[in-house]
């Protein structure tokens, strides 16, 4: 994928999913590449106790955005890039082993709860190191 660099240099990124009554829904998320998808744990920072509003989302419309982001004081370094893609919610279980990799704040507590999958459908991407347009391109693994 074009600016693959952005992913593989972003602690986190920001989940868009789409709401019941249709308004996006976006909260920063941890995140990790797993075979050509992307993988995103439910942790154990405070909840509210009852099913996050994300995992409702989901379930109603899969589908969402992953924006991550790269940004600087120098604007000649910006980026960007937008996964559009398909996620399901995978059953409380071993968390997967690319997210304890990339994060090491997982290695005294790893997450328990879901995994959110996304599996991409398309990729927009911008950097101002490589200005043009923000060009859409099939994800590749």
């Amino acid at each position: 994928m074009p600016a693959r660099w952005i992913i593989d240099e972003a602690r986190r990124a920001f989940l868009t999913t789409i709401g019941p009554e249709g308004n996006p829904h976006t909260v920063p998320v941890c995140f990790a590449l797993r075979a050509g998808d992307v993988v995103i744990a439910i942790d154990h920072k405070p909840k509210s106790g009852r099913r996050l509003q994300r995992l409702r989302n989901i379930e109603d419309n899969p589908a969402v955005a992953l924006t991550v982001d790269r940004w600087d004081e120098d604007w000649t370094r910006l980026g960007w890039v937008m996964v559009q893609g398909v996620a399901t919610v995978e059953a409380p279980g071993r968390p997967p082993e690319e997210l304890l990799a990339r994060y090491s704040q997982y290695s005294h507590r790893p997450p328990s709860g879901e995994v959110i999958v996304v599996r991409p459908r398309r990729a927009l991407w911008w950097s101002s190191t490589c200005p043009h347009d923000p060009t859409s391109h099939p994800p590749s693994g």
